[in-house]
């Protein structure tokens, strides 16, 4: 006979309490998970550590790229801020940012010869200036290094 619902039998219940007393009486305490990092707003008072990563634009753009706040951008963060801004442009989804996708993004002031960009093209060169932009070759791009790079919001 099927139980209405909210209620359990009496072996479920059983395997749920006992279930509930191995981790009671486990191996000792659980880990906590560790705290995020607090992110640095580039607004607050806090922002004096993405100073050198130039003008307000560049700061804010920094502190979005940097996932886990830890003040350093790795090359996973900047592919995927870039991924993320190469999908908004990518209107029709098709993985190729079309020249009147790209003019559509840079308006009437944009240049006027625009060549397609497919996804590998634009991995290479989001790859290229990162590697360029990361002058101490850690891997990373610091505030300093991120004020030379080219940012994925300027590649196309």
């Amino acid at each position: 006979m099927a139980k209405p619902a909210g209620q359990i039998g009496d072996e479920m219940r059983r395997l749920l309490l006992g279930a509930f007393a191995l981790l009671i009486a486990g191996a000792g305490p659980v880990a906590a998970a560790p705290k995020p990092a607090a992110p640095v707003d580039p607004m607050a008072d806090n922002a004096s550590a993405l100073a050198p990563a130039g003008d307000t634009a560049s700061r804010i753009a920094f502190a979005y790229a940097d996932r886990d706040a830890d003040l350093l951008v790795s090359w996973e963060e900047y592919r995927n801020r870039a991924m993320r801004l190469f999908g908004k442009v990518d209107t029709n989804g098709d993985g190729i940012l079309q020249a009147a996708e790209l003019q559509a993004l840079a308006g009437p002031k944009g240049p006027k010869e625009v060549n397609d960009i497919d996804l590998g093209t634009f991995n290479a060169a989001l790859r290229k200036h990162f590697d360029d932009g990361d002058a101490n070759k850690d891997g990373a791009l610091t505030p300093a290094e991120w004020r030379n790079v080219v940012r994925p919001s300027k590649l196309f």
